[in-house]
């Protein structure tokens, strides 16, 4: 019997190769590498928006909202969490702590 997921430590599904990318950059931003970490993901995005898998787009974006809210860029930070709540909202509502989350993180950026 053929596994559903191949348990391949170099698998190219995109969602897969996306969370790396995302984990990397996240790394990156924390070691204060912001600008490389920007760079993975929008690569990660990119890879993303030939799959669809709108869920990891929103992760994605939150995860960029990040790395520009430690560069003080708050306009590009709300935007992407903006963002990121029109996906979650459309795909699993907003009444549930995801949605309340990324919210609260939007409405606690400078304006």
């Amino acid at each position: 019997m053929t596994p559903l997921f191949s348990p391949c430590s170099g698998c190219s599904h995109p969602a897969i190769k996306a969370a790396k990318q995302c984990k990397t950059a996240m790394a990156m931003a924390n070691d204060g590498r912001a600008g490389e970490a920007e760079a993975l993901l929008k690569t990660a995005m990119g890879g993303l928006r030939r799959a669809g898998m709108p869920m990891m787009k929103a992760k994605i974006l939150n995860s960029l909202a990040l790395v520009y809210a430690q560069q003080n860029r708050h306009l590009q930070a709300r935007r992407c969490l903006s963002s990121s709540l029109r996906i979650v909202a459309g795909h699993v509502g907003t009444d549930n702590w995801l949605y309340a989350r990324i919210a609260a993180n939007r409405d606690s950026l400078a304006a």
